[in-house]
């Protein structure tokens, strides 16, 4: 049984061993894919429309009177917390389209910004520990970003007040909104380099197949190792045209 089982084992090691020299023989092709993933990938990069995103960040507190009393700031930095938490969701349709309307309110300088230019790709973070809420605003024009994702920050104090019923929330903006020069959207090297990886692998993976389903007896090697038949003699090729 031993002696069974290591034979299988060292078939199994040639089996191996072959699949990696087979790889190696056709290492053109595996490079071969790599470049035409990553160049295609390249192409399709080249050809997207480039996005632009600008953050802007504010600080949540809850400041019910002018005492400060230890009691009273821990009280209100719980409720700053589980109002950073909640404010992700306040952030509706209904108050963008009154952020739309406030930055298209002067008719003599308007900036033709509707919902659709940014509603779809609007992100909004908030961490509790810091009771800080950013805004990520991403359109195809940096300087409407920065100008939403301020004007955002801006009027959501304001809404929250008119949401939560209440005079005692404060919110003061502490990260402004800036104009990117590059695109949040566009990353070449990274997506060449995945395309790369991806091609490598389903060449490999193309290649193993081919070699696992062909059944050609190529060297006297094989004779032996799938048959189980000695070779009593070989027959060269004879090069008839010299």
């Amino acid at each position: 049984m031993d002696s069974k089982n290591s034979k299988v084992k060292q078939e199994n090691d040639f089996d191996i061993r072959d699949v990696a020299n087979y790889l190696l023989g056709k290492l053109w092709i595996i490079i071969l894919a790599v470049v035409c993933f990553a160049v295609s990938a390249i192409i399709v990069t080249s050809i997207e429309t480039p996005k632009y995103t600008s953050k802007s960040s504010i600080f949540i507190i809850n400041a019910q009177d002018n005492t400060v009393s230890s009691q009273q700031m821990v009280s209100d930095w719980t409720v700053g917390k589980q109002l950073a938490v909640t404010s992700p969701k306040l952030v509706t349709k209904a108050f963008c389209e009154e952020v739309v309307a406030n930055l298209n309110a002067d008719p003599e300088h308007p900036n033709n910004i509707s919902l659709s230019d940014f509603y779809g790709d609007l992100k909004v973070e908030s961490d509790e520990e810091t009771c800080i809420v950013t805004f990520y605003v991403t359109t195809y024009d940096p300087a409407r970003s920065e100008l939403i994702a301020n004007e955002l920050a801006n009027s959501f104090g304001a809404h929250i007040e008119e949401f939560m019923a209440t005079d005692t929330i404060r919110t003061k903006q502490v990260d402004f909104a800036e104009q990117s020069s590059r695109p949040s959207n566009i990353h070449t090297t990274r997506n060449a380099l995945l395309a790369g990886l991806v091609g490598a692998i389903l060449a490999c993976a193309v290649l193993v197949v081919i070699f696992m389903f062909d059944d050609k007896i190529k060297t006297p090697d094989d004779i032996d190792r799938y048959l189980e038949l000695s070779v009593l003699g070989v027959i060269p090729e004879i090069d008839t045209e010299a």
